[in-house]
């Protein structure tokens, strides 16, 4: 099986979104651990190890990348185990909900040297804060690029031939039904290091299918492809979009095995990574185009310098996370940690 990897947090347009109370429900979990601990001080490394060792077993394993940091990691979970363990702190705090019955703290503190954090105490304060300032500031610019996005999906719904996308999807859509459910599993990400785009669903996929964009219309194709596989109750995953989480940007259909993704214009899409191409230039009504491309033009000059802007802040942030990190990594017990996390395995992971 293919490695399954997926964000269960994205920053958009609309504000910070966490899937984690329902990825990690203490409630359907025999075992839930959640690591409390500050930057750099191991987290990541600790559900690094305890995926190793149950891979080792024999036990699949889902892993959740930070959406801000994909090099590291928010959670883990192995299904077979009904076990998870996730990172509790800031900005998806998490506290136990059943104390001892479902969920512990794997708790990080008693492993910090905490003379020598608070010498460095104010840089501490100073590197935090930067940081927190910056993603609020990035955040501040997505929400206005989401701003214009939405004025140019007003724009492109206009020129629409309604007619024919939905027997286009309708013909996407004639698979097999049964008595499956739509599921969200985000595989991309707007973070520090770009937009980035987990590879699972095309590793899973027997078939893929780029929908070529046009002025943000493959949108309108995705999110109503959606809608119509979850109405004839067709088992499928989707991901959304991370600007604005209400389109759906990608969809891996179980039965069938096809995967739709949208992609660049026509002419700015290699062929060659694909089975099928959706030409969404043949559902927009020119002459209706005509009208309002002056605009759209406009909407999305604006998104992007405003979208820039957004990934220069973000990217910033995580040069000040880094050495927020750094500073951490100095005053770390990483062999108690390890010790402490190899008990974790000793009593909960089992062949």
């Amino acid at each position: 099986m293919p490695k399954q990897e997926y964000f269960a947090a994205a920053n958009t347009a609309d504000g910070f979104i966490s899937c984690f109370d329902r990825i990690f429900d203490p409630s359907k979990l025999d075992d839930l651990y959640i690591i409390k601990g500050g930057p750099g001080t191991g987290k990541s490394s600790v559900m690094r190890r305890v995926a190793e060792a149950a891979e080792k077993r024999g036990h699949g394993v889902e892993y959740y990348y930070c959406s801000s940091d994909p090099s590291s990691l928010d959670g883990i979970l192995i299904p077979k185990l009904s076990f998870g363990m996730l990172d509790g702190t800031s900005p998806h705090m998490t506290d136990p909900a059943y104390p001892g019955a479902a969920d512990t703290i794997f708790d990080i503190y008693p492993y910090l040297n905490t003379k020598l954090l608070r010498q460095r105490r104010e840089d501490i304060i100073t590197l935090t804060d930067k940081n927190k300032l910056l993603h609020r500031r990035s955040a501040a610019y997505r929400r206005f690029a989401g701003e214009a996005e939405r004025e140019a999906s007003s724009l492109i719904e206009t020129c629409v031939d309604i007619q024919k996308l939905t027997s286009a999807v309708n013909r996407a859509a004639s698979v097999k039904g049964g008595q499956g459910i739509a599921e969200h599993r985000q595989i991309s990400a707007f973070s520090t290091k770009g937009k980035v785009t987990l590879q699972t669903f095309e590793n899973e996929a027997k078939t893929k299918i780029g929908v070529c964009d046009e002025h943000g219309s493959a949108y309108i194709f995705m999110n109503g492809l959606k809608n119509a596989l979850i109405k004839k109750r067709v088992p499928f995953y989707y991901s959304l979009d991370t600007l604005l989480p209400g389109r759906c940007e990608a969809i891996l259909i179980k039965n069938s095995g096809e995967y739709f993704s949208i992609t660049g214009r026509m002419a700015d899409t290699d062929r060659n990574n694909y089975d099928k191409l959706i030409n969404m230039k043949r559902f927009i009504k020119t002459d209706i185009l005509k009208d309002v491309r002056g605009r759209l033009r406009l909407c999305e000059r604006i998104r992007d310098t405003l979208e820039n802007e957004a990934q220069r802040l973000i990217s910033e942030a995580g040069r000040v996370h880094d050495r927020l990190e750094a500073v951490y990594n100095g005053a770390v017990d990483f062999d108690g940690i390890r010790a402490a996390a190899d008990r974790v395995i000793e009593l909960r992971i089992k062949n």
